[in-house]
């Protein structure tokens, strides 16, 4: 698949994801791109940057990671991806995961796990 047509397909994605999130956060829709670059996450109104990539090959998670880490505004991160007839997965950095874990079990976020977040050596 190429050019509109993968294009329309992202769209199409971006909105599915967009009504998912939706039920959390009632603003949620798709973010207003740009070929240029991007103004908003593709699905905005939520406080996450959220980045999402479709398609018959599997999605390059990473690259659209960098991409998210780039444009956010300071918000967290994560990407929604899925190959096609596939789940869709989501990926964020396992500090965020464990905080909306502790969040929701109503526990303090007291440790910092510096030995995963890529910076330490080993």
């Amino acid at each position: 698949m190429g050019g509109r047509a993968s294009r329309n397909k992202g769209a199409t994605f971006e909105r599915q994801v967009a009504e998912i999130f939706r039920e959390m956060y009632p603003e949620a829709r798709r973010g207003y791109q740009r070929r240029s670059g991007s103004d908003e996450p593709d699905v905005a109104g939520t406080p996450w940057w959220i980045e999402c990539k479709v398609g018959k090959a599997t999605p390059q998670v990473y690259r659209a990671w960098w991409q998210a880490m780039e444009a956010t505004d300071g918000r967290a991160c994560m990407v929604v991806s899925k190959q096609d007839r596939t789940e869709v997965l989501v990926t964020l950095q396992l500090a965020d995961l464990m905080a909306l874990l502790q969040r929701a079990a109503g526990h303090i976020v007291t440790e910092e796990h510096p030995e995963l977040d890529g910076q330490s050596s080993g």
